[in-house]
């Protein structure tokens, strides 16, 4: 009797331990489980979402599960699970893993914003880094370019305003400075100053200029950027009416992506870039194909390696490009942070020149790249005697305040 009884009980574990997730998957205690749905629908996600990431964070394991809604790399961790190997660009929209996935994207950006980075912001000039690049316009002139080359406690040191020639009779001295920039991965930011006197580093001019404690704050970043070194090809449209999403069988002009988010990027291409220009982008992110569409919004020229760096913002996405792109941003599986996304070593020794490429064939060249004619000038003061040589960037019509920064 006790031999049957033996081989029931055997037959009924052999069915329990059979049934998927019956005791590989731990449970966590009722406390635990009211917490991780509780903080689910505090965070914004409906309860059969939030049961899709309790099964996502029971596929990667997480020691404690309700540690999803506030670490990054859990989050993370659950992200990666759930997208698995396959391609975003293969999936469809109305999938409920590609549903979650939207959602969890979100919610990871809002996490990262939330980082003290992003939400304190300077109260004074005194806390401007060296090299902060600033945009002065002063009244009866023009725009200018500028950084700051030093930040002392009396006082800041920026290089001489490059920009147009200055009008007959101004002096720097005289007027009011305007000085709007943007400062990284944090907002843009504007304030007044007046120069205090000027002198000669060697044989470059400098301005002293008073620190404010009126600064003030705006048009915070809207997305997270990563830093990158993405061969890219550009191709230049007539017009935004043009764009499209096809794959471009043509060379393009080739760039290099050197950071990007999800509705822009930074990109260095030889030549002078022009302002304004609408354009195509293709390139390759862990082996799925990304194409964009958008416009060039600001161009920072160097004269003495003849390239530029183009901020450009994208038109917004398609959903499955946007996950890829941002996918990227977020390392969702740390290959960057591992530095095993090196797709752009292999082909570095032909864009590292940043120098377009030229086929013959295609002539959209000319529409993005324009023959760099005489350097900027100057902004010396009229009358003055000849200044020594000055910063010689050209820093072409930065807005005072833009609606954001794409990158």
């Amino acid at each position: 009797m006790w031999i049957v009884v033996l081989v029931v009980l055997l037959a009924a574990l052999a069915v329990l331990l059979s049934k998927p997730g019956s005791l590989h998957a731990p449970r966590l205690p009722q406390k635990g489980r009211v917490e991780f749905f509780s903080k689910g629908m505090d965070a914004g996600f409906s309860m059969s979402e939030i049961r899709l990431l309790w099964q996502a964070s029971q596929k990667a394991g997480l020691p404690h599960p309700p540690t999803i809604y506030g670490s990054v790399e859990e989050l993370d961790k659950a992200i990666n699970q759930i997208a698995g190997g396959r391609k975003f660009s293969e999936r469809r929209s109305v999938e409920p893993d590609t549903l979650i996935l939207k959602k969890l994207f979100e919610y990871r950006k809002k996490v990262e914003m939330s980082r003290p980075k992003y939400r304190s912001g300077l109260k004074s000039t005194r806390n401007i880094a060296i090299g902060q690049r600033l945009t002065i316009r002063a009244e009866g002139a023009g725009v200018y370019g500028s950084r700051v080359v030093e930040n002392e406690p009396s006082h800041m040191t920026i290089t001489i305003p490059v920009g147009d020639p200055l009008p007959a009779g101004f002096s720097w001295r005289q007027v009011k400075l305007n000085v709007y920039f943007w400062r990284k991965d944090d907002a843009g930011y504007f304030f007044q100053t007046r120069v205090i006197d000027r002198f000669y580093d060697r044989r470059n001019l400098h301005f002293h200029v008073y620190h404010s404690d009126n600064i003030l704050r705006s048009q915070k970043r809207r997305s997270i950027r990563a830093p990158a070194r993405i061969p890219a090809r550009m191709f230049p449209l007539p017009s935004l009416d043009d764009a499209n999403l096809w794959m471009e069988s043509k060379p393009g002009l080739s760039c290099l992506v050197i950071d990007i988010s999800e509705d822009g990027a930074a990109l260095k291409i030889g030549g002078r870039g022009r302002k304004n220009q609408p354009f195509k982008l293709q390139f390759k992110l862990r082996e799925e194909m990304v194409i964009v569409t958008g416009v060039v919004k600001r161009v920072s020229y160097e004269s003495k390696e003849d390239e530029s760096t183009l901020h450009v913002e994208f038109l917004p996405p398609p959903e499955n490009t946007r996950m890829i792109i941002l996918s990227y941003v977020f390392d969702i599986d740390r290959s960057r942070a591992n530095a095993a996304n090196n797709d752009a070593d292999g082909t570095l020794s032909v864009i590292s020149g940043v120098n377009p490429e030229k086929t013959g064939e295609d002539d959209s060249e000319a529409a993005l790249v324009e023959e760099a004619g005489e350097d900027a000038a100057v902004g010396t003061e009229s009358g003055a005697e000849p200044e020594a040589e000055g910063d010689d960037e050209a820093v072409e019509e930065l807005e005072p305040v833009p609606e954001d920064e794409p990158d």
